[in-house]
């Protein structure tokens, strides 16, 4: 490996003993029942859920892609970070309590309580394609191709590697293993993260008055609506379709809430993880701000004509000496393998308890299903070593592949979501038209509709040629359409699903759970949360 020594493969190895040893060590009895294989029912705390939702969200689409945005277009990036005070909130008081009071265990079964088998069906071969397809491979490749850039190990053979490790306790002890060994590599990540971001603001002459002085357009949150990439209306449209459907509705990070001890823990630590949050900038955004300021100065940090991705690897060879590699080393490693894990996690669940069990072999026993589920774990590890090399071919990038799928596939089952659970008359019928039409609908706003109707001028000035926009303008008519079906459709009866749809008493927690002091209760926290974000967002603006 090129520019490592024998105390970066030490880092290295050690790395990876650890992340084996607790994921086998608290894997241990979770093959008991499909349950505690596949949720942890249970027995995680808050700061284990806190940790588990952050390390499943960072990933080298964030590290890479993030980062060489952030260079090219300066702090409205962070806007993806700082929304969570709105998308958590939605989650801890609306979702959540209905998820977790009705046993939920995946989110294909959500819909195929609230509506029909037939929503329920459709969902689960969607979120496989778009898991495998979309997240997993995307993943894989990135640590892959970061490692190859950076270290010079054959991409193969990363891919391999990262799969392998991450594979094989997620295989051995399901959420439980993925979730504590997710703990670890939340703290690697940041340290070695803060480690990065640390030796660039030391390069910077004046501090980070050189940041500011090189954002573009200023140092502000919000940009005017014909800004690249993230114009200011972007991030309000954007609220109840991308942000709510990866925060609120997708299995690989909610699941992780369903091994809670109690709905406590769960909710207390989605507002941890919401503080957290507004530290993952300095890995993901700042570093390439800083970067862009240094390259005023020093020319071997300017991209010149190469492609944005190359951000992050530039600055790990610029800044990182060998012997200290193998540090950042590790913190990618471990933002790639706690998503992997997940994500294996997640899919295997998916077409266990959402496939097997339901189409192949619904008697089937708890060592079965496990069996099944371990089995499962493989054969995607398998597959998503093989295919993700291909995406960098087939995408034309890891952050154009990423964003082009998330952009038509998330918007329509987000929608389907927010109705599900906050209008009762919501029904079966509708859930599937949008389930079915949704991303056609979204292909035909961004290349027919948009040009057809608005004139080139009016396009630019209100960026409505953006994968943001004309998602926004997709769910509008996800809802339209689905408030007309739903009202020449029947619906189900209203006692069968008024637990699977939002009641005010979901606010509170439920009554058996243990009376606590105030400065360990949800609202107390909730509170500072909110006023946290908000307090940024006028700051920043």
């Amino acid at each position: 490996m090129a520019g490592v020594n024998w105390l970066d493969i030490s880092t290295l190895i050690i790395y990876f003993a650890v992340v084996l040893g607790v994921g086998v060590f608290k894997g241990r009895g979770a093959r008991e029942d499909s349950r505690s294989f596949f949720v942890a029912k249970g027995t995680l705390p808050w700061w284990v859920i806190a940790a588990t939702f952050i390390a499943t969200g960072m990933n080298t689409e964030q590290l890479v892609g993030q980062n060489g945005m952030a260079y090219q277009i300066g702090l409205p990036m962070a806007n993806w970070y700082f929304i969570v005070f709105i998308v958590y909130s939605l989650l801890i008081f609306i979702f959540l309590p209905v998820y977790m009071r009705n046993g939920i265990t995946t989110m294909p079964e959500y819909l195929g309580r609230r509506f029909n088998s037939a929503c329920q069906n459709v969902f689960t071969v969607i979120l496989i394609l778009t898991y495998v397809f979309m997240n997993l491979a995307v993943v894989f490749y990135g640590g892959a191709k970061l490692l190859e850039v950076v270290f010079g190990l054959n991409i193969w053979a990363g891919v391999l590697l990262i799969g392998v490790v991450s594979g094989l306790y997620t295989m051995y002890g399901g959420m439980r293993s993925a979730a504590y060994a997710a703990t670890i590599q939340f703290a690697l990540i940041f340290v070695s993260g803060f480690f990065l971001m640390y030796l660039a603001y030391n390069r910077l002459p004046n501090g980070w008055s050189d940041v500011v002085a090189s954002a573009p357009c200023g140092f502000h949150l919000m940009k005017p609506t014909d800004y690249p990439v993230i114009p200011w209306h972007a991030v309000p449209l954007t609220i109840l379709g991308i942000h709510l459907y990866y925060s609120c509705a997708n299995q690989a990070l909610v699941q992780g809430c369903f091994g809670a001890r109690r709905e406590w823990d769960a909710r207390i630590g989605l507002i941890a993880a919401g503080f957290c949050v507004a530290l993952r900038p300095f890995i993901e955004i700042f570093p390439g701000m800083c970067c862009r300021a240094i390259a005023v100065f020093d020319p071997s940090f300017d991209l010149g004509d190469q492609p944005i991705d190359n951000v992050f690897p530039i600055m790990i060879r610029q800044l990182v000496q060998p012997g200290l590699r193998g540090l950042i080393l590790i913190g990618i490693l471990a933002s790639v393998m706690s998503t992997i894990a997940a994500f294996l996690n997640s899919i295997s669940t998916l077409f266990t308890l959402d496939v097997y069990k339901k189409w192949i072999d619904p008697k089937a026993p708890e060592e079965k299903l496990v069996k099944v589920g371990t089995i499962a774990t493989l054969v995607l590890m398998i597959f998503g070593v093989l295919f993700s090399p291909f995406v960098g071919i087939l995408g034309g990038g890891i952050f154009k592949y990423f964003q082009t799928l998330a952009s038509y596939v998330t918007v329509p089952l987000a929608t389907v979501f927010l109705l599900g659970v906050m209008w009762k008359r919501a029904t079966p019928a509708s859930a599937l038209t949008i389930l079915l039409a949704g991303v056609p609908i979204g292909l035909l706003m961004h290349y027919q509709f948009v040009p057809a109707v608005f004139a080139p001028e009016t396009i630019r000035q209100y960026s409505l040629d953006n994968p943001f926009i004309t998602g926004a303008m997709t769910q509008a008519v996800c809802v339209v359409l689905m408030v007309a079906v739903s009202f020449v459709t029947r619906p189900r009866e209203a006692e069968a699903i008024a637990p699977l749809t939002f009641s005010v008493k979901n606010l509170r927690l439920p009554a058996d759970e243990p009376k606590r002091p105030f400065y360990q209760s949800v609202p107390f926290w909730w509170v500072l949360f909110v006023a946290f974000y908000v307090g940024l967002y006028v700051w920043l603006w």
